[in-house]
């Protein structure tokens, strides 16, 4: 694929302000997800009767399904136009939804808010890479693997009981961040007219390593790290599991971005799925000790996570492809955390970290070989 997006931006100094700017819209694209799933009991109150709990999965559907049009959306209009649309939709979608209408409509609502969602986080780090300088753009990464961990802890921290002060803030904040964006976010983004994906276009990008193969350790990691981070606190009887095992990824993350200014991406991805192995081993000998192991396995896996955004633009230099492998990305990782929670949940509980470490073995063959191909 041919470059269609020129960004005019200097890229021996990184600016640091906007890249916050950019990281706050991810902590908003994460608080999407949370800001329902922390206040799912006192949506079933409101709409008793109601599946409620689609209004979570819902904007992983629309992740799975659409995560690559989403990459092919922000190629054409150009990331700067994307970030804007995605936090207006965000605001205003969710200030509608903020008014808890007929469920129906709210979760229609919902479902383009998720679009919204999806097309921030393909458009933000595409952007983000595109902004660091090169000896920057490894940790830039690192940092953006972080903003969903992030984003969940800090609506966990500041949620209240009231759904429609948490909705409302949230929506307030996606439009005070559009405004704040639309006059720091660059423009001129020259963005060549292209047709929305069309199914010969996924084939083209699932047989093309370098868009596909950091999607692909992402979708495996995400799968997993929900997956556990759900069941094993009350496996090893270590309730206080359920908060740490989160914080632990986010360390991982961002230390992966440091690590690949040094360490391949790609090497780092399988690496890190073959160490996560061996320590799911120790972890079921390790007795007393064995939810500390798992602490350590889990900021391994974040590394995974960190690992996988920093190879987006390290396996392609022109930005529209960036976008196509970020909103690969997306949909994989969306299949992981849509399937991976019950697919442990139908094995033996003495099963899972045995299941985990086969997971991860597997994970460290295809995901070697995926990034061998990209590179040749």
């Amino acid at each position: 694929m041919k470059q269609t997006m020129a960004l005019p931006m200097p890229q021996t100094r990184t600016p640091w302000p906007l890249i916050a700017a950019l990281y706050l819209a991810g902590l908003l694209a994460g608080a999407q997800f949370s800001k329902v799933s922390l206040t799912l009991g006192g949506l079933a109150e409101v709409y008793p009767g109601w599946p409620v709990a689609f209004a979570v999965s819902g904007v992983a559907v629309v992740g799975i399904l659409f995560g690559v049009m989403a990459g092919g959306i922000t190629a054409t209009v150009g990331p700067r136009r994307a970030i804007l649309w995605a936090l207006a939709a965000s605001a205003i979608m969710g200030g509608l939804g903020a008014l808890l209408p007929p469920f129906p409509i709210y979760m229609a609502l919902r479902v383009l808010e998720g679009a919204g969602h999806l097309i921030l986080v393909v458009a933000v780090p595409t952007l983000m890479a595109a902004l660091a300088a090169d000896k920057d753009r490894a940790m830039v990464m690192g940092l953006w693997a972080t903003f969903f961990g992030v984003g969940f802890a800090v609506t966990a921290l500041l949620v209240g009981e009231n759904i429609q002060v948490v909705y409302l803030s949230h929506a307030g904040l996606a439009a005070a961040l559009f405004a704040t964006l639309a006059v720091m976010l660059p423009k001129g983004v020259v963005a060549a007219r292209r047709p929305l994906p069309r199914l010969s276009d996924h084939l083209l990008i699932y047989t093309t390593p370098r868009l596909f193969a950091p999607g692909l350790g992402h979708g495996i990691y995400a799968g997993l790290f929900l997956a556990l981070i759900t069941f094993l606190p009350d496996v090893l009887e270590a309730p206080w599991l359920g908060p740490v095992l989160p914080l632990a990824g986010i360390v991982g993350s961002f230390a992966a971005g440091v690590l690949a200014r040094w360490i391949a991406p790609g090497t780092l991805v399988w690496s890190l799925f073959l160490t996560m192995s061996v320590l799911f081993l120790a972890t079921f000998f390790s007795d007393e000790w064995a939810p500390y192991v798992l602490i350590l396995t889990m900021g391994v896996s974040g590394g995974v996570a960190g690992a996988g955004f920093a190879a987006v633009p390290w396996l392609n230099a022109a930005d529209d492809d960036r976008a196509l492998a970020n909103g690969t990305l997306a949909q994989l990782g969306n299949i992981g955390t849509f399937s991976g929670t019950p697919i442990f949940a139908a094995t033996a509980v003495g099963a899972y970290l045995p299941v985990a470490m086969v997971v991860c073995i597997l994970a460290a063959l295809v995901t070697g070989l995926a990034y061998r191909a990209a590179r040749s």
